[in-house]
């Protein structure tokens, strides 16, 4: 009787010690591609990816400056610029092939000023982001910590491997003028710039189309402009 308690109590205790809180898992990624303070170092960031879609070449350029300034513009071989979205900080501009639309709605303006971040999961805590591990899950034959993010209206679901600590995959459901979205994204390719590990090849899910990106191009502290973010 004496064996089975010990062995239930030494269970209980090992269980206890690799239980994998939210924010654990969120700290060991920020640990992972290199730690808080080399991320603290970079202050802008472009990040070029091309791709194709429905036979034409693609092109998406993000641009980012800390703390909330964001572009992400699209180009189509043929077509020019299909899609951009600018954030000043203060409002957003988005436009495309049926025109453009100025949103000043303060949440929808935090959830696009959110991806200015450099690293947004490194903020999450300043986001005052609500976290939740889900427990584990397969992705692509991968165990993965599954987190439940909410940080406002802002809902998605993240996984990180297991192993490595690397987010691998994000599910998040947006809406657009087509109604509700359901976008999943698989991160792989981690290469490092400026101290810091960044996924160069991008995977999304749409459900009516299928886009896979690649890095051509990521570089960090190229002193962009204020006047590139301007709204006029």
């Amino acid at each position: 009787m004496k064996k089975i308690s010990l062995f239930v109590s030494a269970f209980l205790l090992s269980t206890i010690s690799f239980a994998q809180t939210a924010e654990e898992v969120i700290n060991n990624y920020v640990t992972a591609i290199g730690g808080k303070d080399a991320i603290s170092k970079i202050k802008d960031l472009t990040m070029t990816f091309t791709g194709e879609v429905q036979g034409a070449n693609l092109e998406v350029v993000i641009q980012k400056k800390s703390p909330n300034k964001f572009i992400q513009a699209v180009n189509v071989t043929g077509m020019g610029e299909v899609q951009k979205q600018v954030c000043d900080g203060t409002k957003v501009r988005a436009s495309g092939m049926q025109g453009s639309e100025d949103i000043t709605d303060p949440e929808k303006v935090k959830a696009v000023a959110m991806q200015a971040v450099i690293v947004p999961e490194s903020e999450y805590a300043a986001m005052g982001a609500k976290l939740t591990y889900a427990g584990k899950e397969k992705v692509n034959a991968t165990d993965a910590h599954k987190i439940d993010v909410a940080i406002g209206s802002v809902k998605m679901t993240e996984y990180y491997d297991a192993a490595t600590g690397l987010k691998i995959r994000q599910v998040i459901t947006a809406e657009t003028p087509m109604g509700s979205q359901t976008i999943t994204s698989d991160f792989t390719d981690y290469k490092e710039v400026n101290g810091v590990k960044f996924a160069h090849k991008l995977n999304q899910d749409m459900g009516m189309m299928q886009l896979a990106l690649s890095a051509s191009k990521i570089e960090a502290n190229t002193n962009l402009a204020d006047a590139l973010f301007e709204i006029k």
